[in-house]
């Protein structure tokens, strides 16, 4: 029997040749067959790598620690009114700050006040709780930063502390109300708080209700009178020594440090005058209220080569002191006059 013999083009494929060819296959499905396994093939293979690369990324982002939480900042609430009471002294009162310390680790706070009234803010220690003697403003209220009492504050520590307020004025039977004061807390340098706060005098009667503004003198006002003269006695040690009674009054409520007093035309051997409660130059006490006197005993002592006898007339002078210096109103009464006489011991 004859074989029969198939001619084929180059590149045509036949049975028997490496692929298999399934009944009804041609070569030109086989072709198109073949095409569609390997892109199948290519894109269940991008599939699988894209899957990987998902489930990865997923893995890492379960396997990462998570995120600290924002750590909570400190704060503090400053009572929004000041309320002045009235005193045998002036008018007195508080303002209440609650602070609450966030901090990791132990630390400091401080608290900026503006005082409401010149000369009014009462817990200032210069160079050791507060580190200045502050700003002092236009309208003469000062400004001053000042450490939050009670030292270092824990973590998580809650602390209440109050700002005190003087203010030496006659005290009224109506209510008044003055400009607002502001306290700034800071921690760690931050500012957590800033608030103003509203100021009241309670009346003599204890009303707030109707308030009229609190007007203060800008002058002060302080005179001096002595009781008699200065008698100068000669002392074991040789010196001299002597003793004058003073009266220091104020007709003011013009704010002021002290009252200073000093010496006028004393003999050229006498040293200044003193008193054992204040020292050199200034009266005991403090600063003097609207309407008060102040008396005390002010002394005096001289060099053993003191001439005897009357040794003329002498005098002391008065003065406040403040931050800033405004002229005394009535300067006449700023001086007392007394004649010194010194003797030996009886």
């Amino acid at each position: 029997m004859d074989a029969t013999v198939e001619s084929r083009s180059p590149g045509s494929r036949t049975a028997g040749d490496d692929d298999i060819l399934y009944p009804g296959t041609t070569p030109e499905r086989l072709s198109s067959f073949n095409w569609e396994i390997g892109g199948s093939f290519m894109r269940t293979r991008l599939s699988t790598v894209l899957a990987g690369l998902l489930g990865l990324a997923g893995a890492l982002a379960v396997a990462a620690p998570p995120a600290q939480a924002a750590q909570r900042s400190s704060t503090a609430t400053v009572a929004d009114r000041l309320i002045l009471e009235p005193t045998d002294r002036g008018y007195r009162g508080s303002l209440q700050v609650d602070l609450t310390y966030r901090g990791a680790t132990p630390g400091r706070a401080t608290y900026v006040i503006t005082e409401p009234i010149p000369g009014a803010y009462q817990n200032a220690e210069w160079g050791i709780n507060c580190y200045s003697s502050g700003e002092l403003l236009p309208d003469d209220r000062t400004k001053v930063e000042c450490n939050v009492p009670g030292g270092l504050l824990a973590p998580g520590e809650q602390r209440t502390f109050t700002i005190d307020f003087q203010v030496l004025t006659t005290v009224q039977p109506y209510a008044m109300k003055a400009r607002n004061g502001e306290v700034a807390v800071k921690v760690g340098g931050t500012v957590v708080a800033d608030e103003e706060f509203a100021t009241r005098f309670r009346s003599t009667t204890g009303s707030l209700a109707n308030p009229q503004p609190y007007v203060r003198d800008t002058q002060p006002d302080v005179a001096v009178t002595v009781a008699g003269d200065l008698e100068m006695v000669r002392q074991p040690s040789g010196w001299f020594k002597g003793r004058l009674p003073v009266t220091v009054r104020y007709h003011s409520d013009a704010p002021h440090q002290w009252v200073s007093i000093v010496g006028r035309n004393l003999p050229p051997t006498f040293d200044w005058p003193w008193s054992p409660e204040c020292g050199h130059e200034c009266a005991p006490g403090g600063p003097l209220m609207e309407g008060e006197a102040r008396t005390f005993d002010l002394h005096f002592s001289a060099s053993p080569d003191t001439p005897l006898g009357d040794l003329g007339e002498a005098g002391v002078e008065v003065a406040v002191w403040e931050l800033r210096q405004y002229p005394d109103a009535n300067p006449a009464d700023n001086v007392a006059t007394f004649s010194v006489t010194v003797t030996e011991a009886a």
